[in-house]
């Protein structure tokens, strides 16, 4: 093989949605997801009120998570938090975010595999302290963010700030210490979907947008 050629095919070369997720040691990747956010906002707002207190018990250094709360869509139940298991499936919160739910089934394979899946409040003057959620590495769970204000900030320990902005979803490693602060005077509401990407190309045009074809 000739050194032209060589050369045209490394410039062609993309890495794989399986070495990308399982070998490429990222924290997070931005996915090119549209994600109807007024939708999912309106029907936050009507269930808003059901959010109940989620992982009061994490502790770091003497700190304490402080106003994160979770309603579960996918799960046990719309309170269980925190378990999956037996008995999963779509919460009665479900029923009443139909946009949000035909978002979910068009973007993510729902079945025995699915875990849960979550609006996620962090409170104005709220923080989640420093954590990981597992303890090995592979790019996952899926965040979505609804709303981020100015102020709120996303970071990985050793990895930097994740630029969330709405409508932004990311395919992330919570094997990863991480912690999360708003300083805002707004509520902070993402999404995190614990489920396989129904386009199972969208990681690799992901990676190659980001990394490639600039």
């Amino acid at each position: 093989m000739s050194i032209s050629k060589i050369t045209e095919y490394l410039l062609k070369f993309r890495p794989s949605s399986e070495w990308i997720v399982n070998d490429s040691k990222l924290a997070y990747l931005p996915l090119g997801l549209d994600v109807p956010v007024s939708d999912i906002l309106t029907e936050w707002d009507s269930v808003r009120h059901l959010a109940v207190t989620h992982r009061d018990g994490d502790e770091y250094v003497g700190a304490k998570n402080l106003g994160w709360k979770s309603l579960t869509i996918y799960g046990i139940d719309k309170h269980n938090t925190t378990t999956a298991g037996d008995g999963m499936g779509w919460t009665e919160i479900a029923n009443q975010c139909p946009k949000t739910v035909t978002w979910l089934i068009d973007n993510f394979i729902i079945n025995k595999e699915t875990g849960r899946i979550r609006f996620m409040l962090l409170e104005p003057g709220g923080s989640i302290v420093l954590h990981k959620d597992r303890n090995f590495n592979k790019l996952f769970e899926v965040n979505v963010a609804i709303t981020n204000p100015k102020g709120c900030t996303f970071r990985f320990k050793n990895y930097g700030t994740v630029p969330f902005t709405p409508g932004l979803a990311c395919i992330m490693d919570v094997g990863y210490e991480h912690f999360v602060v708003n300083d805002s005077n707004e509520p902070r509401l993402h999404i995190i979907v614990h489920a396989t990407l129904k386009d199972n190309t969208l990681i690799s045009k992901s990676y190659a947008d980001r990394y490639y074809n600039q």
